[in-house]
């Protein structure tokens, strides 16, 4: 019932935790999908200091490489793999170097460890995975190193205004679910549709009597509800009705901040992944994340699939 989502599939790799599951998993998406599959190290550049009066800056770069390439094929001996692995070594800085590698190698899924910032806040994701969850063109899958097994609960968490219509958060929400689905039906998970909403009337409401209040306060969850049940409703025809009933997603509408309770409930679930959209919706120039998503990622403790909407251009492009 799986879909087969992905075609070109690049793995970073990371030799400072044990990897070992990670590739095995990477393995058998890539199989079970029968998708090319690439190996990526990115070494920075040293600074060359007095190797510069041995050899040129060319011959200490191919000495890189060369010794990284080694280092990944030997990595890639111990796994049976259907397809061939491709491997590239990249010199320079890694975020800058993992998007340049998915745009010119077309990538439509990008795959690799979490490599938190182990300091005062202990947030499970580092510099180089947040700048590719803001410049990343393409799908970024950053994995829990402590992560051994498949995911037993996914959440795809969706945005929408049932009072307004956007083209661009439809496709968004469609790439979300479809993505979450497909990896629920590969991995026998379980599937969890959150979408947290707020009202603005108990600001608002100044003379206006406290029962119209909450009166107006229900209506308008009946509306969020309404439109969850139809992203449901929507994402059965998308993947059809056998996946959809094998799935049976549960829905969660949370009145709340969801930069709070998206992680609160991924929390309370006990959620191996967490997919979600990483855009703005504001049109601010250069906003290439939004505030609220930055929140959840710096609070949440799972793994996450992000995804940008169609049309996204990454700055590095």
């Amino acid at each position: 019932m799986a879909m087969n989502r992905f075609k070109n599939i690049l793995y970073v790799a990371e030799f400072a935790v044990d990897q070992r599951p990670a590739i095995e998993r990477v393995m058998a998406l890539a199989a079970n999908n029968q998708a090319r599959l690439t190996f990526l190290q990115v070494v920075e550049q040293p600074r060359l200091g007095a190797l510069l009066d041995l050899y040129t800056p060319e011959q200490v770069d191919n000495q890189l490489r060369e010794q990284e390439r080694h280092k990944l094929e030997a990595l890639l001996l111990g796994y049976s793999s259907v397809n061939p692995v491709d491997v590239q070594i990249r010199v320079g800085s890694p975020f800058i170097e993992i998007v340049r590698q998915t745009l010119d190698g077309d990538h439509d899924l990008v795959i690799k460890l979490a490599a938190g910032d182990h300091g005062i806040h202990d947030h499970l994701f580092g510099s180089t995975d947040m700048h590719l969850l803001r410049k990343c063109p393409r799908p970024v899958w950053l994995m829990r190193s402590e992560q051994k097994t498949n995911s037993a609960k996914i959440m795809a968490a969706v945005d929408f205004d049932p009072w307004s219509a956007d083209a661009a958060i439809d496709g968004l929400n469609r790439r979300i679910l479809e993505l979450a689905s497909s990896v629920a039906l590969a991995d026998f998970a379980e599937l969890h549709l959150v979408h947290v909403w707020d009202s603005m009337l108990s600001a608002w409401a100044g003379d206006i009597p406290h029962k119209t209040v909450e009166m107006q306060i229900e209506a308008e969850r009946v509306r969020y509800q309404s439109g969850l049940d139809g992203l449901a409703a929507k994402l059965r025809h998308w993947i059809g009705d056998e996946a959809y009933n094998y799935l049976s997603p549960q829905l969660h509408l949370v009145r709340g901040s969801a930069r709070d309770d998206i992680p609160a409930l991924a929390a309370r679930l006990d959620v191996n992944l967490l997919v979600m959209g990483t855009v703005a919706r504001t049109g601010i120039k250069g906003l290439i994340i939004g505030n609220t998503a930055e929140v959840i990622l710096n609070g949440i403790q799972c793994s996450v699939l992000a995804v940008k909407p169609d049309g996204f251009v990454s700055p590095l492009a």
